[in-house]
């Protein structure tokens, strides 16, 4: 069994081993990017370093990854001839038989990692990300289940080592319901992780909130949207430079608590773009100017995940149908009742309370990897 093991993992690491060449380029680039990062110019423009260091990063994870594979692959091939030689001590055998285990698991998730990796090459995957959480259908159930999601989001981000702040609340109409919230996540290609959540998640359960606690379905749409800073080098030129003709800007009284003016002068800002049918809000800063910029940034990171989800060469080729139709795509279904199961088209788990206190990484990279084998 464990030399068959081997065999398939080899054969595994091989398949996706870049060429001599590609490994040779890692090595030279990551050469000339600690040269850079140690001149004294080099934070002179702090979002240039900051991108130099992230691919920096990247590249040395490469390398250290294929090592991790030859280490790997010696480690189960010793550890299988010490099995062969130790036919006679039941001792030995069992130590050399986890040893070859473990090693082969070291190897499996090293590979799983790297699909992962290779998924994560999006023009916008390295932002940070806005997690815009909508309740949908459902009622109470379902400004109940924005709440819980919410939750999911930030426990998730904890476990993978990302900050989440809670930038927009919307209150529901019971104590700890939500009718909207936005989360941001930062670190580690948080775009990347996330922008495959988008769309409904549905939750089935006995309704906490019917006498006769019968079984109720829910809905929450789910955006990813990338935190893009200005001047991104992957903006298309029709959404860095958004046509005027093509906006519609209004402005509101913020509402809720805050500042002298808050709820006196109209901050908020809302933006819509006619073309497509998006629009956007901004209402968390005390100035409208700020609202306004926050909107627009808001704004174009829509606009671009939504260019870049339909492989459109400009803005000119995406419609309000189409947007609308991919919004609504289902996601995830989360049951409760009668059975415990989180399913959707990649993974599925019976570990439903796991998943909705944060353990959503098998789904994520599941999801992932499949988009690593189809080339999306």
């Amino acid at each position: 069994r464990l030399r068959a093991e081997l065999a398939d993992a080899a054969a595994a690491a091989t398949a996706l081993r870049p060429d001599a060449t590609a490994v040779s380029g890692w090595s030279s680039a990551a050469v000339d990017l600690e040269a850079q990062s140690a001149a004294p110019e080099f934070w002179d423009d702090a979002a240039a370093a900051q991108s130099a260091l992230s691919e920096l990063a990247a590249l040395k994870r490469n390398v250290a990854r294929l090592e991790e594979w030859d280490a790997a692959l010696d480690d189960a091939g010793a550890a299988l001839e010490g099995l062969a030689e130790a036919r006679g001590d039941a001792a030995d055998a069992e130590f050399y038989a986890e040893a070859a285990d473990e090693a082969l698991a070291a190897l499996r998730a090293s590979l799983d990692a790297y699909e992962v990796d290779r998924a994560l090459d999006g023009p916008y995957d390295a932002c940070a990300c806005r997690l815009e959480i909508a309740s949908g259908a459902g009622g109470l159930d379902a400004q109940d289940w924005t709440a819980m999601l919410a939750r999911m989001y930030t426990r998730f981000a904890e476990e993978r080592g990302l900050a989440c702040a809670e930038v927009e609340r919307a209150e529901g109409e019971h104590p700890g319901g939500l009718k909207g919230c936005t989360l941001l996540l930062e670190g580690d290609r948080a775009f990347g992780l996330l922008r495959g959540e988008k769309g409904a998640h549905r939750l089935v359960r006995q309704s906490p909130f019917n006498s006769a606690a019968k079984r109720q379905t829910s809905f929450a749409s789910v955006e990813p949207v990338p935190e893009l800073p200005e001047g991104h080098p992957a903006l298309p030129p029709d959404v860095a430079e958004l046509d005027p003709a093509d906006l519609e800007i209004t402005t509101a009284r913020a509402g809720g608590a805050g500042g002298q003016n808050v709820n006196k002068v109209e901050t908020a800002v809302r933006i819509k773009h006619l073309p497509t049918g998006l629009s956007v809000r901004a209402a968390r800063e005390r100035s409208q100017a700020l609202n306004k910029q926050a909107a627009f940034a808001l704004l174009r990171g829509k606009l671009a995940a939504v260019v870049a989800d339909q492989r459109a060469a400009a803005l000119a080729d995406v419609r309000g149908d189409r947007v609308l139709a991919d919004f609504g795509a289902s996601v995830r279904s989360y049951v409760l009742h009668p059975y415990k199961m989180v399913k959707d088209d990649v993974h599925e788990s019976s570990q439903a309370l796991d998943v909705l206190d944060g353990a959503l990484s098998p789904f994520v990279d599941a999801r992932l990897r499949a988009r690593a084998r189809d080339g999306t």
